[in-house]
């Protein structure tokens, strides 16, 4: 699809010249690339390239159980699922996800503990006291990201009733 440099207005694809403003439209680059060769996958797309299985998953188990799914990526509400909806072959799917990426936040709640132990001594208005430095508790509030966009992701997948693996965590069979 086509756009006019000058005033941005879409043109037509047999057109070289803006219907509106008159002026000489110009093949970008990028366009005739596109067109002849794929783009390369950026590193998001490589990680969340991961094996889909929800073919293997009757519609009707996906459709019942979509909230247990769902349920699996928040944390210790893993459980739920867990012991509700245990026939359910879909929702087993998502709690073995699910457990996986709780036991990694259990992990940084673990490194998160340790590093409160690393203090140094500051002083305001002459009185000492120990804390924490802020890089240490800025670099393990950065190792929870990548844990929070692995919930999102599992909850986007659990919503739209796809069997997608967890980039990184989902290859790992903790519960069978």
């Amino acid at each position: 699809m086509a756009f006019c440099s000058n005033c941005g207005k879409q043109l037509d694809e047999n057109t070289n010249v803006c219907t509106s403003c008159n002026a000489q439209a110009e093949q970008s680059a990028t366009t005739e690339n596109n067109q002849g060769t794929t783009s390369q996958p950026n590193v998001f797309e490589k990680l969340n390239n991961t094996s889909d299985t929800t073919a293997e998953y009757d519609a009707k188990d996906i459709a019942d159980n979509k909230v247990m799914a769902l349920l699996s990526y928040i944390g210790i509400l893993v459980l739920i699922p867990m012991f509700a909806a245990p026939n359910s072959k879909y929702a087993r799917y998502h709690v073995r996800q699910g457990f996986n990426l709780f036991l990694a936040y259990i992990g940084l709640f673990i490194i998160n503990f340790l590093s409160r132990f690393i203090k140094t001594t500051k002083y305001v208005w002459g009185i000492p006291y120990q804390t924490t430095p802020g890089i240490i508790v800025f670099i393990v509030w950065l190792l929870g990201i990548p844990l929070f966009v692995l919930s999102i992701l599992g909850i986007i997948n659990a919503y739209q009733g796809k069997a997608k693996e967890l980039p990184i965590i989902g290859k790992f069979k903790i519960l069978k």
